[in-house]
């Protein structure tokens, strides 16, 4: 049963001496959570921003280690990956580390592993003994069902002189079972994330039962139903009965805000609005209420209607007066009254990157002390931090490198995922040395990573969520917001709204968003074809369906069933009984009342003599029966009220069969299309993977099927492609951010062959689009998303820059052209080498040696000049 952390602390505990290790009191929360981790239990730790749920993290870190047991850290981004790396490794000198985030991988054999959770899973899929306890039967190596292993085909290296083998920055070779004693999950909400949140659940679903897990989110909806999951919803009845140790999750939830935050409105206006006005009363209104912080939420949560009032009756009389401010004014005069009121420094979010740099140029007011050392240092402290790179003299020379200097030299940073990595982090280890006093950054900046600020600034309060201009979300609002405050330092931390640059929200717009109102949980899980192929691989060879019953959604179907049961039980009694009853009334017969419908319904369409004979028949009921009008209403009333009980239970049944429906729809599909094949054994059936579904369960970074459809039955393993070429057939999968007014939907390269095959590619995903939609099969592909055409010929180009000022050439002019950042290029060429590595696993494995010695080209071709995998935290 979970145990629900929300009394306060014992003041006497056995932990006492635990507790007092720390220099500092801590929190409730925080003891609860090193309770359970010490007794062997699991913890989830839901709290804001800024209230210490690291604490726990860091605790089970030291706990284990010292038992000799290995730990696993996951995040949802590289980035974050990265500076966890960098802060435990300077924080614990005495721990190794290690980190694995697809595009480095270091120290695999540390003590702790540090990753994203898509590479947790991904290893999961390979080694985890969870998947065999309840889908067929484990893969002993003797079974009929994987008899056709061994023949696969392997590559010497060691013999074949122009192979090398590549080091696989996606796997780390511990044994999950035996080695690892924790699993810490941080920031997973992300559980709740549209695109990604199933990866949480397959790993929650995977880990073994023994490894325990330190759950580290933000606030969320029903924590108790989703700390229950992971408590006995992830397991089977079987597994559960066969258990000898099973743990509780302890909830230890903190709703109350170390650093509470007080929310302003803040508006500002020009001395021409003054200029001939009479009304002195207005001129007081607007002097008063102008370069000044308007209250909107206090500390206690408290929301005043009366600030919005305020704001809404000033922005009228600017309407009226035809006050229109530039950003840079309105921005300029924030930046000033904050460093006047000491409330630097402050983190301004903007939902646009282009905007950042934008924003961040036209900053004028000195916000730095006038004894600052910041203007003289910073640049040779930037250069001494990017010397650790062997490249360092590309990065001095590069325009974005000399621009971010120029804004830290002013105390100003700039912070989006459109920089270039390097670039990003020295914002990072300039803002821990306190040297930016305003950082201008998209919402990206809200995820984890580390920012003592005092201050956050809202430019807009509205977002382009990739289809429509919507208002922000309160749990998205909270995320940002809660980044003002430093646990330590101050004691209310201040969230100020840039009013003049955004349309005002309605009241109860204004309320609902800064109700701190967590985000609905609900499972992102799908059945896909990569879930059933990796169950397959796995040993499993039937009853699928049976590991997706342990996802959250089946909690979230077996709700709804409930949910229309006892609807179906009270349409029931309100409606059912009563029109049961009305039919002891009738005065016709109820046949009578059946036929005068048949007759009204085939009317419709008949002409000639046979409209006469039914009108006839008609006219025979009508004078037979003169009450006939009500009498066939109330047979109809009650027909409808069938009609709808029996949809509703076609509906509780579709739920009902939905996990086993869907799974039977995609293993008819892999079926089709060749990547499993039906098997029988004695009294038992299932499926066993082809060669081709093997080729594709070791694909990830792109759509396995049509890949590798594409790679078997279509091109005979790329035999006809240059290296090149590959380079642009994997660019299709970068999805790199261009312009709508640039971004186009055909191919356009100057490669005839590549263009050929690439539009055969688009139309094979368009197949299984229709696939998908003509059998309702929801598999989670965003096929619409799915390809981009945008830089195929510019990765090219850029596979076959030689020099340094080739290099240079081609980002000032294709990059250019296309309004493309360094940053979101580099971050595609990664995908590309990502892509490559996956495949040469792939050819190594099964023996595809022309295609492995061309993907092992790929890396060296295009990881060149300032795109690289470097960091400045490894």
């Amino acid at each position: 049963m979970v145990v629900i952390c929300n009394k306060p602390y014992p003041t006497e505990s056995q932990y006492d001496d635990t507790f007092n290790g720390y220099p500092y009191p801590l929190s409730d929360f925080q003891k609860y959570s090193i309770q359970s981790i010490l007794e062997g239990n699991h913890v989830l730790v839901t709290a804001h921003t800024g209230s210490g749920k690291t604490l726990p993290a860091e605790f089970a870190i030291q706990h284990f280690t010292e038992l000799g047991k290995k730990v696993i850290y996951t995040s949802p981004i590289k980035a974050l990956s990265n500076q966890k790396y960098y802060e435990f490794t300077k924080k614990y000198e005495h721990i190794s580390f290690g980190l694995f985030t697809g595009d480095i991988k270091t120290n695999p054999d540390a003590n702790v592993l540090i990753m994203t959770t898509e590479i947790l899973m991904n290893n999961l899929f390979k080694h985890s003994s969870q998947i065999n306890t309840f889908i067929g039967e484990k893969d002993t190596g003797n079974s009929p069902f994987c008899s056709h292993l061994a023949t696969k085909p392997r590559i010497d290296l060691k013999n074949d002189s122009k192979l090398e083998k590549k080091s696989d920055n996606l796997d780390f070779n511990v044994d999950i079972h035996s080695e690892v004693a924790c699993v810490i999950f941080d920031e997973c909400h992300y559980i709740n994330d549209s695109h990604r949140g199933q990866v949480w659940e397959n790993c929650i679903m995977m880990l073994p039962p023994h490894i325990q897990m330190i759950l580290l989110s933000a606030t969320i909806d029903n924590p108790q139903g989703f700390a229950k999951w992971c408590e006995t919803g992830r397991f089977s009845e079987m597994e559960l009965e066969s258990m000898t140790d099973k743990k509780q999750v302890y909830l230890a939830s903190t709703n109350k805000r170390v650093v509470p935050l007080s929310h302003y409105g803040y508006l500002t206006t020009s001395e021409s609005i003054f200029k001939g006005m009479k009304d002195k009363e207005l001129e007081k209104q607007i002097r008063s209420g102008t370069n000044c912080l308007i209250p909107l939420q206090n500390e206690n949560g408290l929301f005043s209607e009366k600030g919005v009032h305020q704001l809404s009756n000033l922005m009228k009389i600017f309407d009226k007066k035809q006050v229109m401010l530039k950003r840079k004014h309105v921005l300029n005069s924030l930046a000033l009254f904050l460093k006047e009121r000491e409330m630097l420094p402050a983190i301004a979010f903007i939902f646009s990157r282009k905007n950042v740099e934008a924003c961040a140029k036209e900053i004028t007011t000195n916000l730095l002390e006038d004894d600052s050392k910041v203007p003289y240092i910073v640049s040779r402290e930037c250069e001494q931090i990017i010397r650790k790179l062997p490249n360092y003299q590309e990065y001095l020379q590069l325009p974005e490198y000399v621009q971010l200097v120029s804004l830290l030299e002013k105390g100003i940073g700039i912070h989006h995922s459109g920089m270039m990595p390097i670039l990003r982090e020295i914002v990072e280890l300039m803002i821990s040395k306190k040297y930016i006093k305003l950082l201008f950054a998209t919402e990206s900046f809200a995820i984890g990573l580390d920012c003592p600020i005092r201050t956050a600034i809202f430019t807009s309060l509205t977002k382009f969520d990739g289809q429509n201009q919507r208002l922000l979300m309160s749990h998205e609002y909270t995320q940002m917001a809660g980044r003002a405050g430093r646990r330590g330092i101050d004691t209310v931390g201040h969230v100020v709204h840039c009013n003049n640059l955004f349309t005002l929200p309605t009241m109860n717009e204004y309320k609902n968003l800064l109700s701190g109102k967590p985000q609905q949980l609900v499972s992102k899980y799908h059945i896909s074809y990569s879930l059933i192929l990796n169950l397959l691989k796995n040993g499993g060879f039937n009853e699928f369906h049976k590991y997706s019953e342990k996802s959250m959604i089946q909690n979230e179907v077996q709700k709804s069933i409930n949910a229309e049961k006892v609807e179906i039980d009270t349409y029931k009694k309100q409606r059912g009984e009563i029109l049961e009853k009305s039919l002891s009334y009738l005065t016709m017969p109820y046949e009578k009342c059946e036929e005068w419908i048949r007759f009204e319904t085939a009317l419709e369409t008949a002409v000639n003599k046979k409209r006469r004979d039914i009108e006839k028949g008609m006219r025979e009921i009508e004078n037979e029966y003169p009450k006939y009008k009500q009498d066939v209403k109330m047979v109809k009333d009650y027909k409808n009220y069938q009609e709808e009980v029996k949809s509703r239970e076609l509906s509780i049944k579709y739920m009902e069969e939905f996990i086993l429906s869907q799974t039977n729809k995609t293993c008819d599909v892999l079926l089709q299309e060749g990547f499993i094949e039906k098997v029988v054994n004695l009294d038992n059936s299932g499926y066993q993977l082809t060669s081709k579904g093997r080729i594709a369960s070791n694909i990830a970074e792109v759509n396995p099927l049509i890949f590798a459809k594409l790679m078997v039955d279509e091109w005979n393993y790329f035999e006809d492609f240059t290296v090149k070429q590959l380079i642009g057939l994997f660019s299709c999968f970068t999805d790199i951010k261009v312009s709508d007014d640039r971004r186009v939907s055909v191919p356009l390269t100057e490669d005839i062959m590549l263009k050929n095959r690439i539009i055969i590619m688009a139309d094979i995903f368009q197949l299984y689009n229709t696939i998908e939609c003509e059998q309702d099969i929801r598999s989670g592909i965003n096929y619409d998303e799915a390809l981009c055409f945008d830089i195929i010929d510019e990765s090219i180009k850029w596979s076959l820059c030689d020099t340094e000022d080739e290099c240079k050439y081609f980002i000032q002019t294709n990059l250019a052209d296309k309004e493309i950042s360094v940053g979101d290029f580099n971050k595609a060429m990664l995908k590309i080498v990502t892509i490559s590595k996956e495949l040469s696993r792939v050819s190594e494995e099964y023996g595809f040696i022309d295609l492995l010695y061309k993907l092992n080209q790929i890396e060296k071709t295009i990881l060149k000049y300032i795109t690289t995998s470097q960091s400045l935290y490894v």
